[in-house]
């Protein structure tokens, strides 16, 4: 105890100097948005330098789960090519969005407020506001970017809004989290005439100017009805895994300027 005061006595004008240097930084990076801009891009770059250099060894040991996803993923657009057109309305989305592929190189599913980063950024055409799509369901939104690299806000995260319809019945809803088990979210803002049951497949619809509309976001295990309210809620199992390493794609709505304008009061 008494060499570390002997320490401080003997250092305590350079020891002062520094602290008062890292409370001005502190407090210039925490006032001035340009500033804090500035310090996020650069702390965004590095984390992702060190997740792609840290995951690149756990990319490769999952090799045979990603290409195995990949082979599902193409099975189901086969299908689907073999398929007649129901509705040649539909080909809308195939004009009306732009997409860039990329991988989730880093990933949280712990904490109320989960990110994801992309190897992807505004080089590559990728914006904040930009919705993000595994090949099995919905990842979240773009928060920030930089040159080279995207941060998401996932959808497990406190502050994520997704709206979402019922396949079976068209009825819109909202998918929101609010912590506990990263492979369940909450399904709100349903009337009670949506008749929700257990099983029903919830995806991305066309109110959202994010994404386009008949992706997978969940499925239906858990129903409750508030009759006093005339409201239906429930609870979803997302599909595939929101946080691991895995293919990405980013979408951009060339039209959500005019599609938002006429949803605005």
């Amino acid at each position: 105890m008494r060499n570390v005061l002997r320490f401080i006595l003997r250092y305590r004008i350079l020891l002062t100097l520094l602290l008062m240097q890292v409370s001005g930084l502190y407090l210039t990076y925490r006032s001035s948005p340009m500033h804090e801009s500035f310090y996020w891009s650069r702390v965004l770059g590095a984390q992702a330098e060190w997740n792609r250099t840290r995951d690149g060894w756990k990319a490769y040991f999952a090799l045979e789960q990603t290409n195995q996803a990949l082979q599902a993923e193409n099975a189901m657009l086969r299908a689907q090519l073999s398929q007649p057109a129901a509705r040649p309305i539909n080909a809308v989305d195939s004009n009306q969005f732009v997409w860039v592929s990329g991988q989730v190189i880093y990933g949280t599913s712990h904490l109320l407020n989960n990110v994801l980063i992309l190897n992807r950024g505004r080089a590559e055409g990728v914006e904040p506001g930009q919705g993000v799509l595994s090949p099995t369901g919905v990842l979240g939104v773009v928060s920030q970017v930089n040159e080279h690299f995207a941060k998401v806000t996932s959808l497990l995260h406190a502050e994520s809004r997704i709206s979402g319809t019922v396949a079976r019945t068209g009825y819109f809803g909202t998918v929101v989290w609010s912590g506990g088990a990263p492979n369940l979210v909450d399904y709100i803002d349903l009337p009670i005439e949506a008749q929700v049951v257990v099983g029903d497949t919830i995806v991305t619809d066309a109110r959202s100017a994010l994404f386009p509309s008949g992706w997978p976001i969940g499925r239906v295990v858990g129903v409750e009805t508030d009759s006093s309210l005339f409201t239906q809620s429930a609870v979803l199992e997302v599909w595939g895994s929101i946080s691991r390493q895995q293919p990405a794609y980013i979408v951009k709505n060339v039209l959500e300027e005019a599609q938002n304008s006429l949803l605005a009061p």
